[in-house]
């Protein structure tokens, strides 16, 4: 994982983004894309995988993409939201609550992002990537400040670093478990309560990741994408790709054209 000074705008690519306003709950859903939630007013707690986060008003929700996510409204909420691409170990997308004071700029920055198209005249692609490169460092900086990186297992963080570091190789729960220095039982609980996942669940989520942010390159075939990211089977990543994001690799790459 690089650190967030190391997160450049070019790198990166602003999807979407929206206002939620109600006093209901959002059924489970799933992105392709990594999310992030700022709470504005209310309280709310979101379910990612396992993972149980709640956060009030200050506080940004960081959710991975590709595992769902249901969020329960507990009182009338307000929230902004946007939804970005970034290469594989740029940022850390393990799913987590900061709580940030209400005057930071990374509150504002996420405002920005969310109405950039509907500004006049819309900010331009370059701008965008530089707030959210912006957004991202400061996320990181909270991280730094309140620990809560250091706060995963040390088997976690080793687990994470070697799936990162093999991601096209073959790789099974017991070369994880022995990497990482601890049983597969033990593996297996410890990413549950940090990640919501299991690790090869993680893994899975990981060269899903990677295959979207190759997919953006017209030039590779779907079964050069499949193979960089771990898949030799090119008909199996083509099914788990639709199963995960709800349409096959080809049908995604020309929905982001």
């Amino acid at each position: 994982m690089k650190s967030p000074a190391q997160i450049v705008s070019k790198d990166l690519q602003l999807r979407w983004g929206d206002h939620f306003a109600a006093g209901k709950d959002v059924p489970w859903h799933t992105h392709a894309e990594t999310e992030l939630v700022a709470v504005t007013k209310g309280r709310c707690r979101i379910r990612v995988g396992e993972q149980i986060l709640e956060g009030s008003r200050g506080a940004i929700f960081v959710l991975p993409a590709t595992v769902p996510q249901y969020q329960e409204t507990l009182v009338a909420t307000r929230t902004t939201y946007i939804g970005f691409d970034i290469p594989p170990g740029l940022f850390d997308e393990t799913a987590r609550v900061l709580k940030f004071d209400l005057g930071d700029p990374a509150l504002q920055w996420i405002e920005q992002l969310c109405d950039s198209r509907q500004t006049r005249p819309p900010l331009s692609n370059e701008v965008r990537r530089a707030v959210l490169g912006a957004l991202l460092r400061r996320i990181g900086d909270l991280d730094a400040a309140t620990g809560s990186q250091a706060a995963l297992h040390p088997a976690v963080r080793a687990a994470q670093a070697h799936l990162e570091a093999h991601l096209r190789e073959p790789l099974t729960l017991a070369d994880v478990a022995r990497a990482a220095g601890v049983s597969e039982s033990h593996l297996i609980a410890l990413f549950a309560a940090q990640c919501g996942v299991g690790p090869m669940r993680y893994l899975q989520r990981l060269r899903l990741a990677r295959a979207c942010w190759l997919l953006a390159n017209p030039y590779l075939r779907i079964h050069e994408v499949a193979a960089a990211c771990g898949y030799e089977d090119v008909n199996y990543f083509t099914r788990l790709f639709r199963r995960r994001l709800g349409k096959s690799p080809g049908r995604w790459r020309g929905s982001r054209e």
